[in-house]
């Protein structure tokens, strides 16, 4: 390829505006290859082949089968593909992740346990216990997670722990635009370390394609997806855009 490769492609946002007649707008982005990247965020193992199993006593992660179950398998059939096909036009492809899971990965700067933090009151450890399980931190399936190997890291792409990491190796490449694969639509791609909300609030623009996440779905919520549709929502209204995986790999294959 020669010139400036660009990645073409059809994505959308909420207008919310007015209020008695909202709706959807489609938008078309050119944008240079080698300032968008991919984003893999939250890609956990656990319940895949390479990671813990699930422990019923404990809702963690994606919280339930269902939706721990889709995941790995949107990771292995979407967010996999997507990543070769990026890689494959030179795009880059950032991962990150959470500070839980540091230990497994000394080599990456972590800031846990160094800060002072407030210990958590009587009522919310109550509340913790109750929702995730007793000592959920070290018990449960959390302790052994590490990110999905099938998602991992080629060569020199970066894995980082914070929204810092990130914004440092983004402006360093002069990347402007990151295009949002994982989990969970309706937590973490919004508002954890390296979320959306996060870098858009150090000015880069949002996307999110949109079959590649899942929210965290109850059992009695998986067929209508209703976290997953809510945390899309969340993204298209107040955050960025979304596109599809099609419609990105489209755009892939149209590079010029």
């Amino acid at each position: 390829m020669s010139g400036s490769p660009t990645l073409t492609f059809n994505a959308r946002y909420y207008r919310a505006r007015p209020i008695d007649s909202p709706g959807y707008e489609q938008v078309t982005f050119d944008l240079p290859v080698a300032q968008t990247a991919l984003v893999g965020m939250h890609c956990w193992n656990i319940g895949c082949p390479d990671g813990p199993p699930l422990d019923m006593d404990y809702c963690v992660d994606m919280g339930w089968p269902q939706a721990t179950a889709e995941a790995c398998r949107i990771m292995g059939e979407i967010i996999r593909p997507g990543m070769d096909a990026a890689r494959e036009i030179g795009m880059p492809i950032v991962h990150v992740e959470t500070d839980w899971m540091d230990a497994h990965y000394p080599h990456i700067p972590s800031r846990r346990g160094k800060s002072k933090t407030r210990r958590p009151t009587s009522r919310q450890k109550e509340m913790l216990d109750r929702a995730h399980g007793p000592d959920y931190m070290a018990r449960s399936p959390l302790a052994k997670m590490k990110r999905a190997q099938i998602v991992s890291p080629v060569g020199d792409e970066p894995l980082v722990f914070y929204t810092d990491t990130l914004d440092e190796y983004l402006k360093t490449h002069n990347i402007e635009t990151l295009i949002y694969t994982g989990f969970a639509a309706d937590m973490c791609v919004l508002n954890s370390e390296g979320g959306a909300a996060a870098m858009l609030g150090r000015d880069y623009r949002c996307i999110l394609i949109r079959d590649a996440t899942v929210g965290v779905e109850r059992p009695d919520t998986f067929d209508e997806r209703l976290a997953t549709r809510y945390g899309v929502h969340i993204f298209e209204w107040k955050l960025g855009y979304s596109t599809t995986f099609d419609d990105f790999m489209t755009a892939v294959k149209g590079v010029v």
